[in-house]
């Protein structure tokens, strides 16, 4: 370090201003010096004391320590720091030191020394510490372990300690704190604090613009919204900073899907593959696109099929490849992936509401509505207004049409006039249509439709 730039000594010497004597002690010998750093023997030989001139920048812009020393000066009007660099032991000798007069124009170094005698050093040392780059480490440590601990908690989902820890590390942190709030966001997000999620992720993105990952959350935050636009800003940014993340891609991909835009969601889909063979969310984006989009059941297996070999305990796939395989009449693969299903312990929103169409559509009303009641726990029931839809076939079914009217009102209230159009065509709700409760269901939702 000390000779890459020794041919610049003299002239970073000759700069440095004489404003006053310096309150450091003589510069060490050279037998001293070459005792202490025998590697620096020669350039020490050639340029002496001129030689350490580059280790002023490096002191200054790397510091280990920061005192200021003013308060321990018989001149009030002095204001004096010291930069001090370890090279030996950590806090010890050797070590070099600059000292920093505060002037109207700045900063303006008064002197250095290399310190070979730890007697000195301590000398110097006094007055208030402004920065320690040993402090900050420990605190940075405290940071770490307070910021893994919350994740674990997360992963958990004991998302209030989990939020509590998350504070505490950034209320801690002074530094590098991007990382912490992207966390944070990921926290309030499962917590349904969506609104907060969005400030932390963007508080992240101001902290460090060179990291998709908070583009990628929010992407994916308007991508539930149905918020097309900043979905697409949001995910088109996290690959543009990270074009080889197979996940940003095939989150971007399944938003082109979304928005109909086949061709562009292909590329995507190809490029993520290439970049990771083993990762099965493209499958499952591509068998969600043909079971739903396409209405294609017999190549929507096909895709979970191949992404469950690589990924076999994704509950989501396994709801919709049980739902697929229903369509297709293979009801007996159906039931072996809803088995498999039913033993995974914290049901997702989503797959509770696949598991009340599963059991309707194969005539176990009980479980359906067993499941029903179970979504109807969930602080956000996934797609409500056909979660109760269902839940209004089961009970029409069973002749339970009081229950059935009821529940198809909530389902209008969800869904509006598209759960009407659907109810109007249902052969199984043929009784209910004559009712006058139905009928002013169709005249409400034909005023929110004109509203």
């Amino acid at each position: 370090m000390a000779t890459k730039y020794t041919a610049k000594a003299n002239d970073v010497i000759d700069i440095l201003p004489r404003l006053r004597r310096t309150l450091l002690p003589p510069f060490p010998n050279y037998k001293m010096i070459s005792t202490v750093l025998p590697e620096f023997a020669v350039t020490l030989d050639k340029f002496g004391r001129a030689g350490f001139g580059p280790w002023i920048a490096f002191t200054l812009e790397n510091p280990d320590e920061i005192w200021d020393i003013r308060d321990s000066l018989s001149d009030p009007d002095l204001q004096v720091m010291l930069y001090f660099c370890f090279f030996g032991e950590p806090s010890g000798v050797p070590a070099f030191c600059v000292e920093v007069n505060w002037a109207e124009d700045g900063l303006e170094v008064n002197g250095f020394v290399l310190l070979t005698e730890p007697h000195r050093l301590e000398t110097l040392r006094t007055g208030n510490l402004l920065f320690s780059a040993k402090r900050e480490w420990e605190r940075e440590k405290l940071v770490r372990s307070l910021n893994d601990s919350a994740l674990m908690k997360y992963d958990e989902d004991s998302l209030q300690e989990a939020h509590e820890l998350i504070d505490q590390a950034i209320r801690l942190s002074k530094v590098g704190r991007a990382y912490l709030f992207n966390n944070r966001g990921l926290i309030c997000w499962k917590m349904d604090l969506t609104d907060q999620a969005k400030i932390d992720f963007l508080a992240s993105i101001d902290l460090d613009r060179d990291n998709g990952d908070p583009y990628f959350n929010l992407g994916l935050i308007y991508l539930d919204e149905s918020d097309y636009a900043k979905a697409l800003h949001y995910l088109g940014k996290a690959v543009e900073i990270d074009p080889d993340d197979s996940q940003f891609l095939a989150e971007l991909g399944h938003l082109y899907l979304e928005m109909d835009r086949e061709k562009e969601a292909l590329t995507l889909f190809e490029q993520a593959f290439q970049n990771d063979p083993d990762d099965a969310q493209v499958d499952f984006h591509l068998g969600h696109y043909f079971l739903y989009k396409k209405r294609q059941p017999r190549r929507a297996v096909k895709h979970y099929k191949q992404g469950l070999e690589k990924d076999p305990s994704d509950e989501f796939a396994l709801a919709d490849f049980a739902v697929a395989h229903l369509i297709l009449g293979n009801r007996k693969k159906t039931m072996q992936i809803y088995k498999i299903i039913e033993k995974s312990n914290g049901l997702a929103p989503y797959t509770v509401s696949r598991l009340v169409y599963l059991n309707l559509q194969m005539g176990y009303y009980d479980t359906a509505l067993k499941y029903y009641e179970r979504a109807l726990v969930d602080k956000e029931p996934f797609e409500p207004e056909w979660l109760h839809y269902n839940a209004a076939l089961i009970y029409a079914r069973t002749g339970r049409y009081n229950q059935a009217l009821e529940v198809l009102d909530l389902a209008v209230q969800a869904g509006g006039a598209e759960v009407i159009d659907k109810a109007l065509g249902d052969v199984a709700l043929q009784r209910l249509k004559r009712t006058p409760l139905f009928r002013k269901l169709v005249k409400l939702s034909n005023k929110r439709h004109d509203g």
